[in-house]
């Protein structure tokens, strides 16, 4: 087989890497006055103001708007210090940098759905909640893989779980993470779990179909060495020297878009909470399982079922599973977009903000 038609993988300058900055004037006596008077200065006016004097609903909307901002890039330039002076060269590559995209239209997507008050949402319980997805998916992503598909290796060296900057996550575990803190916070909150998980629903594959860019653009989590002639095939430096399908591709088409235009679909008519949440679940299953036959299966694991299945496609089936039982779980639930239902809601916004003006 000719490999010299093929596109030779390499997007590796573009990956940004804490070596790379120059941040010794953090150190410094004026770096620090810049920063401490910068903090002290965005505290004040976001969080300060808003207590010392009256504002409007639209001035309120917009420092609800950049305090998530601000937090974000606060502990961004803490994050980057902390890591230079420790010395590790941790990058934001292209996959963490998707999801980061994801998180934010998801943060957009809701805000807008606050405005027409048709979510349980305020933009401060909007805040908190990003944080809990966050925490969730990456200790739910992080802990699958360690003990689902590499716990041997890290079973022998336990002080490398924590780094999660080396790569190593799990969709599937990320699912129940972030399941989980939605739990934590709707009871926290007293918010309906099939309200708020079908909203969230609707914005993750966003996140999906870019994430898997993003890992083809890493040159990670390639497909399998092609069989026969693929126009589009692509050598990565760590497959070797024979060209592959660009399964990650494939996964942001399947996973991603074509799963967010099901989902849409299903959310054009009526529904009853919780199917959304119920039609991600079950759809994401089924399309990855197929995804799966182009994506090269994970080393240590390899296949099973007389090399017929990998342990991704094990996952989607019960994955898929899982959709079924959640969707027979909601019929009792209200159905979307009805006089009970935005009822409910007001009902709750009210509530909600009289706690807000009272705090």
């Amino acid at each position: 087989m000719s490999t010299s038609a093929y596109y030779v993988h390499n997007l590796s300058p573009f990956i940004f890497t804490v070596s790379g900055l120059k941040l010794g004037w953090m150190s410094t006596v004026m770096g620090s006055a810049v920063l401490t008077v910068l903090l002290l200065l965005g505290i004040g006016g976001l969080w300060g103001l808003p207590r010392a004097r009256e504002f409007s609903e639209t001035q309120l909307s917009r420092i609800y708007f950049l305090r998530p901002i601000f937090i974000l890039i606060a502990v961004v330039i803490t994050a980057l210090f902390g890591l230079h002076k420790a010395g590790i060269d941790w990058g934001l590559r292209w996959y963490s940098t998707m999801y980061l995209l994801g998180y934010t239209i998801c943060y957009l997507w809701c805000r807008h759905w606050i405005k027409k008050r048709a979510i349980m949402l305020t933009p401060l319980l909007l805040d908190s909640l990003i944080a809990y997805l966050m925490l969730g998916m990456i200790l739910g992503a992080r802990t699958a893989y360690v003990f689902i598909y590499n716990w041997d290796a890290y079973s022998q060296r336990p002080a490398d779980i924590i780094k999660v900057w080396e790569g190593g996550l799990s969709f599937h575990g990320g699912i129940v993470g972030v399941i989980a803190a939605i739990v934590i916070f709707c009871r926290q909150h007293k918010i309906s779990f099939w309200h708020l998980s079908d909203r969230l629903s609707l914005t993750v594959p966003v996140g999906i179909g870019l994430g898997r860019i993003g890992n083809f653009m890493n040159g990670e989590l390639y497909g399998r060495v092609i069989s026969d002639h693929v126009p589009w095939a692509v050598i990565f430096p760590g497959g070797g020297d024979l060209p592959r399908h660009p399964s990650q591709i494939y996964q942001s088409l399947g996973e991603g878009w074509l799963l967010f235009i099901t989902l849409l679909l299903i959310n054009r008519k009526k529904h009853k909470e919780g199917t959304i949440g119920a039609a991600f679940i079950f759809f994401y299953g089924i399309y990855r399982f197929f995804m799966e036959y182009f994506r090269e299966a994970d080393e240590q694991l390899k296949y099973y079922f007389n090399n017929s299945m990998t342990m991704g496609q094990i996952l989607c089936v019960l994955t898929s599973l899982a959709g079924v039982a959640v969707y027979f779980m909601t019929r009792d639930t209200l159905t979307t977009d009805t006089e009970a239902w935005q009822q409910r809601n007001d009902a709750f916004l009210a509530q909600r903000a009289q706690v807000e003006n009272e705090t």
